[in-house]
């Protein structure tokens, strides 16, 4: 089957499983309406995904991108998604997805895809579109309550004030109705800022 004509989409997923799965199940459900889709994701990462259905192979092609290590990276060798490390080690993680940039960069500029679907933890990608003048969509692999409570939206946020761990342990503010989604103290921790020197909130923002 010629794929000449079909358009064209690149698939950026953040290295973790709950966000690898439903990008893998959206590529898929894409196939089936005769859409070419890339799928860019670490070798490790795409060994370990489903296998996709037989018929659909002339459609999904994976595209492995070997994982940036920076030196002095505390993130063990075989380390390629959030499920290989603890919690406190994803921010070495995010550090070394953000060095995808070149990578997907010279992707776009060799394949040029029509479309391009990615994650919110690559805020960078919305640059490489806006300078191949290609259409970027989020795929939010999260719930619509976790879009709110990041204040990722246009409502009114309360800006500095969930800067500090603390605040992200109750409802925002800025939800006017009864709530119980909040982190634990413990998971609040690695909300705020980080090594990448942005927060998860700023990511979604990034990338409406």
């Amino acid at each position: 089957m010629s794929r000449d004509g079909l358009v064209h989409v690149a698939m950026l997923p953040w290295s973790a499983f709950g966000h690898l799965i439903p990008f893998l199940q959206l590529s898929i459900a894409l196939a089936k309406s005769g859409i070419h889709v890339s799928f860019l994701a670490t070798p490790r990462n795409i060994l370990r995904l489903p296998k996709i259905p037989p018929n659909l192979s002339n459609l999904i092609d994976f595209v492995p991108l070997p994982l940036p290590k920076p030196e002095s990276t505390p993130l063990p060798e075989s380390a390629e998604a959030t499920v290989d490390i603890t919690a406190d080690k994803i921010q070495y993680l995010k550090l070394a997805c953000d060095l995808f940039q070149e990578p997907v960069r010279d992707f776009v500029s060799e394949k040029s895809p029509h479309w391009i679907i990615v994650d919110f933890f690559h805020h960078w990608a919305v640059d490489i579109a806006q300078d191949f003048n290609i259409p970027i969509v989020r795929f939010c692999a999260v719930s619509a309550a976790t879009v709110v409570f990041f204040g990722a939206h246009k409502l009114p946020v309360d800006g500095d004030k969930r800067l500090l761990p603390q605040s992200w342990t109750l409802p925002p503010e800025y939800v006017d109705f009864s709530s119980r989604v909040a982190y634990k103290k413990h998971e609040a921790e690695h909300t705020t800022l980080d090594i990448t020197g942005r927060t998860r909130r700023e990511c979604l923002t990034a990338t409406e």
